[in-house]
């Protein structure tokens, strides 16, 4: 477990933070910074390539292309594989506007489809989105409970479209003990400061197709092979920085202590709240979630503010989460083929603290609080 986690620790007094980072031991990376800084190369470099190869390992993916964040590498990945302009993409209601944000960028219309009770896109409501227009199906790992992608890529092979997921939140999430969205054309994955493995930014296209990987390869610097200065096409720079990925590396080096953690908290919180009104986003039986995020959903909406008020009273911090759902955003583009559960869910959730700095004195405050406030008429 990395240096700085308390699961001992207790101060009744401390506010208790919705993130704080497990960060790596401070030697071990300035060892590293010494080693790029005399190198002399500081941008996609040796831990970049060494990077690329562990989350291959720890994704399944065939290939696993580093990118400076996952917003620019859902726009490179929408771009590389060469989509019909306009064309329709499928998308959870429920989900950070980022995921909705990279098809507009991409050229494409976003289609929202709804979510099931875990928030995660519902198979059978993408399929009814589907028209003679749809090019592709985007799901969502939410809060690092897996997509359904054994069942959505039946729907995409039976429509004929790729498969993607914005796998932010899934780092470490399995499925019958593969990794979760393993079938998926495409997984996009994050490493930014909030998440599991969290560094400032950093973000990773994974890919089954080697040609696809090229041409997300292309888009990442600008459209051009490194050297070169005649693109091919239209990309970006989104090039990693070596002390980025030196960090990422440290950081998946404690991963497996980090989910062990974030799955006992997350227990803990389950046995406090059974049978109150409420309901924990979480794995299913045969599934492992990397928790990135604890997400709550009260039954009736009224008691979601009367809840965050005694957390927030006891010191504790919370947070909204993807209200308002996508097609209800001030600015949102696009067709909406079926919302109602996403609303409802959005009008229902919140988020509180699920992390491996939290001590145990921590997880029981947050625990019984949430529980007390629950049980309230």
């Amino acid at each position: 477990m990395p240096a700085d986690t308390v699961p001992d620790a207790s101060d009744s007094s401390s506010p208790i933070a919705f993130h704080q980072p497990a960060l790596p031991d401070i030697d071990g990376f300035l060892a590293d910074a010494r080693a790029i800084i005399e190198s002399g190369w500081l941008s996609e470099g040796r831990y970049v390539r060494r990077l690329e190869r562990t989350l291959v390992a720890w994704t399944g993916m065939d290939e696993v292309i580093a990118v400076s964040n996952c917003s620019g590498g859902l726009i490179a990945a929408l771009a590389a594989l060469e989509l019909e302009p306009g064309g329709e993409v499928i998308l959870p209601g429920f989900t950070f506007l980022a995921t909705w944000e990279a098809i507009l960028w991409a050229g494409l219309e976003p289609v929202v489809a709804d979510v099931d009770e875990r928030a995660l896109l519902d198979p059978d409501s993408a399929a009814a989105a589907a028209t003679s227009r749809t090019v592709a199906i985007l799901a969502v790992h939410m809060a690092g409970s897996p997509a359904p992608t054994h069942r959505l890529r039946e729907v995409a092979h039976r429509i004929g479209v790729p498969l993607l997921v914005d796998a932010a939140h899934g780092l470490g999430a399995t499925r019958a003990g593969r990794p979760a969205g393993i079938e998926a054309d495409v997984q996009v994955y994050s490493l930014g400061a909030t998440k599991q493995a969290a560094t400032g930014e950093a973000g990773a296209v994974g890919v089954h197709d080697p040609a696809l990987a090229e041409r997300v390869r292309l888009f990442k610097h600008q459209g051009r092979l490194p050297g070169e200065l005649d693109p091919t096409g239209i990309g970006l720079n989104l090039r990693l920085p070596e002390l980025e990925a030196a960090l990422a590396l440290r950081q998946i080096e404690g991963l497996p202590a980090q989910l062990e953690r974030r799955a006992a908290v997350h227990d803990r919180y389950a046995a406090a709240v059974a049978g109150l009104p409420l309901r924990l986003s979480g794995p299913l039986a045969d599934e492992r979630s990397a928790h990135k995020d604890q997400l709550v959903w009260v039954d009736d909406p009224s008691r979601r503010a009367p809840i965050r008020t005694a957390l927030t009273a006891a010191g504790i911090e919370t947070r909204g989460y993807y209200e308002p759902a996508i097609p209800d955003l001030a600015a949102f583009r696009g067709r909406i083929a079926s919302a109602e559960r996403s609303r409802s869910l959005a009008a229902r959730s919140f988020a509180i603290p699920i992390h491996a700095r939290m001590s145990d004195a921590d997880v029981e405050r947050v625990a019984t609080t949430l529980a007390s406030a629950a049980a309230c008429p």
